[in-house]
């Protein structure tokens, strides 16, 4: 391979990197438009989602309460069934 096919191998990339750097600047353009339409959903969105958190959260506590509730229920019908006749 002479100079000259290398030379104008290196052109040929770099017209190629030309083209796919406009196609990414492109892209991020007509994304931004995009970032500031989720922007917008997010603040309508974000005090519901916080909302489930909460309720979440809440649960962890509330779950393992109802199911010790539960527990003892049952031991009290299970004994009332056998030591009541």
């Amino acid at each position: 391979m002479t100079d000259h096919d290398l030379v104008a191998n290196i052109h040929r990339r770099m017209d190629s990197q030309d083209e796919m750097l406009r196609e990414i600047r492109d892209k991020v353009v007509d994304n931004s438009a995009r970032f500031d339409e989720h922007l917008k959903a997010e603040k309508e969105v974000k005090p519901a989602i916080e909302e489930l958190l909460a309720l979440w959260k809440g649960s962890k506590i509330i779950i393992p309460a109802l199911a010790s509730i539960a527990a003892m229920a049952w031991a009290v019908f299970s004994w009332a069934k056998d030591h009541i006749k």
